[in-house]
């Protein structure tokens, strides 16, 4: 998840005006849940439930790795039962839009 937050802020203009908070709880052997903080052009991860999300996001390790990575589209994984969303799904999908701006690899 450091990766992830020192990629974004190296290069903060895909989440310039994006200001949301988004909860993944990823579940498999070793559940957790995080919060990422996007505001005014930051990214800020943190672990555990510290604020009520605009959208949460359940899914397991792989399927999380593969949304962040664009190797699954956030719809597919919707459509096929491999996430669950409550809240603002439009903020989700928003998400899938941003991480591809990015174009992550491995490792994370």
């Amino acid at each position: 998840m450091a990766r992830i937050e020192e990629i974004f802020n190296e290069n903060p203009g895909p989440i310039q005006g994006f200001n949301a908070v988004v909860q993944y709880d990823v579940y498999d052997q070793m559940p957790s849940t995080y919060q990422h903080y996007f505001h005014d052009g930051t990214l800020t991860i943190k672990e555990g439930v510290q604020v009520a999300p605009n959208v949460t996001m359940s899914l397991n390790y792989d399927t999380f790795k593969k949304f962040v990575l664009c190797k699954m589209s956030g719809t597919m994984a919707l459509l096929t039962g491999k996430v669950k969303v409550k809240g603002d799904v439009s903020t989700g999908l928003k998400i899938e839009s941003i991480l591809k701006k990015y174009n992550l690899k491995e490792p994370l």
